[in-house]
């Protein structure tokens, strides 16, 4: 059942006219974020790259508070709503962890997700992962509120077309956050927490992670033992940036997907950048 004036769970928008054979992609947005984190990306996408966009239901001013089902499930109702597939799947914080449960469920399965989803390749951009559940402390805690109020600042500054003063963001910050309400807290603790019991080593579809190096929020060296945790990954880091260099930086993040795109076809993401 549908809330807040029937709003749908989850809406796909085709960003740029159809690709050339095998280059469709399909962009997931973070938690209280929305499809405009694309925006400049889009506007410097690789030049024969069909773009998707979804809006998902844990965007802001989305359908559910509480997550109703597994959040991954969206994942794949996405990609099997876009006419012929996407080949690839470039996520963006919450959403990488989402997108690393589901491709670890399905190789823990014994399943391909290449057969199962048509994807041959994922863009985990400022991911989330820890490798033990003891890197998880209870003193911690508090501190995960005000990460996620900086991650409702970023976001507001990723889909803002002018800068904003740093007072006025913060206060836009602390109202959508009024407006989230705590289950955001929790929906994002629910996925974090379970990444260290995830069989990433299984995961063998290449993989490219993107991170900024002055990240504030999805700390970069958890991006680097992610990459090297995986079974066929590599990493790119961008200077300067922190957790949205797709729209910080689009020229750049274009570089780097532009990058993986060409060496796909050998099943194998490219040398990493550091």
């Amino acid at each position: 059942m549908l809330r807040q004036g029937d709003v749908e769970p989850l809406v796909l928008r085709q960003r740029t006219g159809s690709g050339e054979a095998g280059r469709r992609a399909l962009l997931l947005h973070g938690l209280g974020s929305s499809e405009s984190c694309w925006d400049a990306f889009v506007e410097h996408r690789p030049p024969g790259l069909e773009l998707w966009s979804a809006g998902l239901p844990w965007r802001a001013g989305g359908t559910f508070a509480v997550a109703e089902r597994d959040d991954s499930v969206w994942i794949t109702e996405a990609i099997r709503r876009i006419p012929g597939g996407a080949d690839v799947v470039i996520a963006h914080s919450y959403a990488t962890v989402l997108l690393l449960t589901l491709l670890a469920d399905l190789a823990a399965a014994g399943r391909d997700p290449r057969e199962e989803l048509g994807v041959r390749g994922v863009v985990l951009v400022s991911p989330f992962y820890r490798e033990h559940p003891e890197d998880f402390t209870w003193a911690e805690l508090p501190a995960f509120l005000d990460l996620l109020r900086l991650g409702a600042e970023d976001g507001i500054s990723a889909r803002s077309r002018k800068p904003l003063a740093p007072d006025l963001r913060a206060e836009m910050a602390e109202r959508s956050c009024e407006r989230l309400g705590p289950h955001w807290v929790v929906r994002h603790l629910h996925v974090y927490l379970r990444t260290p019991f995830l069989p990433v080593d299984l995961v063998g579809l290449p993989v490219h992670v993107v991170i900024g190096d002055r990240d504030p929020i999805a700390p970069p060296a958890e991006g680097a033992r992610l990459a090297a945790r995986l079974g066929n990954a590599s990493i790119h880091r961008i200077e300067g940036c922190a957790h949205t260099p797709m729209a910080e930086r689009p020229d750049l993040f274009s570089l780097a997907v532009q990058q993986f795109l060409t060496t796909l076809p050998a099943g194998h993401p490219p040398a990493a950048v550091t």
